[in-house]
């Protein structure tokens, strides 16, 4: 197998490090998180650096006894020892006596797959973890893409590994982390191409090995026919088990495009609100796909849904409502739809990237202004007032209000005036602060009104320097 450049992790990776160097006695660690996020080539990464004593094991969808064989060939393979084991009993008393004066460590990939193919094996682990394997120098790494199975294995109290060991939940890139992938790019390259695919470690290695801009980008991805991630979406409902796929893709399309609130996504998707908690709570928890938001400072219950990867947000706004003419090969269609929307979608992305740099500085100064907040988010009320961006800190009694803009033309003063009129909403007193953030900066007319309110002001390019200071 080709060696990949590893690419973030390095926190997980030092924990993962630091726990076997110190291992006493027994310790068990879950890894998880969606498919493509980078969790098997973390561990590839971790066992690199341990040169014996090692054990790792894929997990296929093959019968109780094909898993035994199978171990029994790993175990050739890297301990170099011939074992024939017969039943699950034989391979953890193997584990057993492997980790005695020595370190041990053992990784299962793909570990909840044990549940379809040979589930007495969790039973059986759980009983000699308890009884045996937990004083001993052994380090057993669970590694998981199917996050609803890994929670009932070990989140939910009648899973069989409740209560067991460290959980580490492996998620997609954040921009910061994202752009250190894309150095070749600009900034209006970087956001662009981390709007449409987010940042799952997956889909930025197709990414970065196509060529030409963003939609020839997305044309050779997701948009032609036998394109690479055309049908991930669907893939990974199905990867899931997830059923009723129709009332999750609508779920899914209504909140990509827009429909946020509970009566919003009930209208646009025609599912009754009284049995539409369960599908939105499936999407959150199991599936990391959907999040509520509350306004912040908010004192109402004024919850929002949003997608929270990027990738499926762009895929079922643009290719999920679109796939009859994509069947039918009228692949310009969507592509000239696509042209004409995305700097529309981009703007909400780009608020949350704001937000990401704000927090990067905060206890720091940016352009004079000295960030000390407690919490950061949107605010909005039920007259249809939202800000993009609120900081604050209600100890100090300061405030941070800010307004995000992803437009082609430079921010006029009818942004500057907005903005005051919407701070009057808010009104907790103290210090309010405005902060301007448009891609192509502002006319002078938004500039001198901004110098008078003492506000700050940042362009694309001063966004690039910061995030480049950040590190």
């Amino acid at each position: 197998m080709a060696e990949r450049e590893f690419y973030d992790r390095k926190s997980e990776l030092e924990t993962l490090k630091e726990k076997y160097a110190h291992l006493k006695s027994g310790e068990m660690v879950v890894i998880y998180g969606r498919r493509r996020v980078g969790k098997t080539e973390l561990i590839r990464q971790l066992i690199k650096t341990i040169p014996e004593n090692k054990l790792y094991f894929y997990v296929d969808l093959i019968g109780k006894q094909g898993i035994l064989d199978s171990l029994s060939a790993s175990v050739q393979e890297q301990l170099k020892e011939t074992v024939k084991f017969s039943e699950f009993d034989d391979f953890l008393n193997y584990i057993e006596s492997k980790s005695g004066k020595e370190r041990f460590i053992l990784v299962i990939d793909e570990f909840q797959r044990f549940l379809d193919v040979a589930p007495n094996f969790i039973t059986k682990l759980q009983n000699y973890w308890d009884s045996k394997l937990k004083n001993k120098k052994l380090m057993i790494i669970l590694v998981g893409s199917s996050i609803g199975m890994i929670q009932k294995i070990t989140s939910s109290k009648a899973g069989a590994l409740y209560g067991r060991g460290t959980k580490i939940k492996i998620s997609p890139f954040k921009y910061s982390d994202f752009r250190f992938m894309f150095k070749e790019l600009n900034e209006e390259e970087k956001i662009l191409t981390y709007s449409v695919f987010g940042g799952t470690p997956y889909y930025l290695e197709k990414v970065k090995k196509t060529g030409g801009d963003i939609y020839q980008k997305i044309n050779e991805l997701v948009i032609k026919r036998g394109g690479e991630l055309l049908e991930e979406p669907k893939n990974l409902l199905e990867y899931e088990n997830v059923r009723v796929h129709a009332k999750y893709n609508s779920i899914l399309h209504a909140t990509s495009s827009g429909k946020e609130t509970l009566k919003e996504i009930e209208d646009f998707t025609k599912i009754n609100s009284n049995v539409m908690s369960p599908y939105l709570s499936r999407l959150d928890e199991l599936l990391d796909l959907v999040g509520r938001k509350d306004p912040v400072l908010g004192k109402e219950k004024l919850g929002r849904y949003c997608v929270r990867d990027n990738f499926f947000k762009f895929w079922y706004k643009f290719i999920f409502p679109n796939q009859t003419p994509l069947n039918l090969g009228n692949t310009k269609l969507v592509s000239d739809l696509i042209k004409q929307d995305l700097n529309g979608y981009i703007g909400r992305v780009f608020e949350e990237i704001v937000k990401e740099l704000l927090i990067l500085y905060n206890t720091r100064e940016i352009k004079g202004l000295k960030l000390n907040f407690e919490n950061i988010g949107s605010w909005w009320d039920r007259n249809s007032n939202e800000i993009d961006v609120l900081a604050y800190n209600l100890k100090e009694k300061t405030f941070v209000l800010g307004e995000v803009k992803w437009t082609n033309k430079p921010s006029d003063f009818d942004v500057i005036e907005e903005l005051e009129r919407k701070s009057k909403h808010v009104h907790y007193g103290g210090n309010y602060k405005f902060l301007f953030v448009s891609k192509n900066g502002f006319t002078e007319k938004a500039l001198k009104r901004m110098q008078e309110l003492g506000a700050i002001h940042l362009d694309l390019k001063e966004i690039e320097e910061l995030f480049n200071k950040a590190g």
